[in-house]
């Protein structure tokens, strides 16, 4: 038996998601896979930069997310007698974790071979009860809720996810900015600078909100120009959020990235809450998105359409 579940990409929605806030969020190509079989002994085949195979007892100890999984599902007694092989290396380059969602993937890939059967909404409260389990309780959920649905949604915290199309003309890039990010030690920052200044953080929070909700409801009209502007908007207000916090997720390689992006006539907005990893490119002119595209690669910039 074999399962897989997708990455995934904020279009927007970071930090506002975490207050309540809408996010539109697209799937990558980039999959978490697992597979088992009937062995001869229990053990644990892991893909990431390196292959490594540990029998289950150990396997259990090594992988915390595992063993929430397998606990949260009360699946232990599949796992005797047989092989199980976890696959996220394609959510690797050159050796370092690119922040597309892996453990999320590899959370929801998991539920699907456990429990075959469950619809997509319970693959994703399932999935999300395991990977809170292994987060400790932190995090909205909606990147479990992309890797569940497998498709580009709308997701709000407490709410079913709801997956949506975008419009045909709406072209994107996902650009890695070369450097890797902490998701979590940047929104743990950006709440500690929360605690000292609530009025300026909920002010910040409700002009993401706003703007997200107004993305969507452009979405919902098939307006992509409209959906451009939003996308921008929001883009200059997750600045701002970055530099008044002074936690600076916005970092320096994406500002970089932005001009580049500009000079070529598309949008850039960072993709997540970290301050690395991942930003796309925008256009309705689907030319002007590939010829940025072949630029990026003779500068040897990795990027793969969305």
């Amino acid at each position: 038996m074999n399962a897989s579940a997708p990455g995934k990409l904020f279009l927007v929605g970071e930090y506002a998601v975490l207050e309540g806030g809408p996010a539109l969020l697209v799937p990558v190509k980039q999959r978490a896979k697992v597979t088992i079989e009937t062995s001869n002994k229990s053990q644990v085949i892991s893909h990431t930069t390196t292959l490594e195979k540990h029998s289950l007892e150990e396997a259990l100890q090594r992988y915390p997310l595992l063993k929430a999984t397998i606990v949260e599902l009360d699946c232990l007694e599949q796992l005797q007698n047989a092989q199980l092989s976890l696959d996220t290396s394609a959510f690797f380059n050159r050796g370092i974790k690119l922040g597309l969602g892996s453990s999320a993937a590899l959370t929801v890939a998991l539920v699907k071979l456990f429990q075959p059967d469950a619809t997509a909404n319970e693959r994703f409260a399932k999935a999300f009860r395991c990977h809170l389990a292994f987060q400790n309780g932190i995090g909205s959920g909606a990147d479990i809720a992309l890797a569940a649905m497998d498709e580009t949604i709308v997701f709000q915290h407490g709410e079913s996810p709801i997956p949506v199309a975008l419009p045909d003309d709406l072209c994107m890039l996902a650009i890695w900015s070369g450097e890797p990010a902490s998701t979590t030690g940047y929104v743990a920052a950006v709440h500690r600078w929360r605690q000292n200044n609530p009025d300026a953080y909920q002010s910040h929070i409700s002009d993401l909100r706003s703007t997200a909700t107004e993305c969507i409801a452009a979405l919902e009209k098939n307006d992509s120009q409209r959906i451009l502007t939003r996308i921008e908007q929001y883009d200059r207000h997750l600045e701002r959020l970055s530099s008044v916090s002074g936690v600076n997720f916005y970092n320096q390689a994406h500002l970089e990235m932005r001009k580049k992006v500009e000079l070529a006539h598309c949008a850039y907005k960072p993709s997540g809450a970290g301050g690395g990893d991942y930003g796309i490119a925008y256009s309705t002119d689907k030319q002007e998105l590939l010829t940025l595209a072949d630029k990026l690669e003779r500068e040897h910039s990795d990027t793969f359409a969305l």
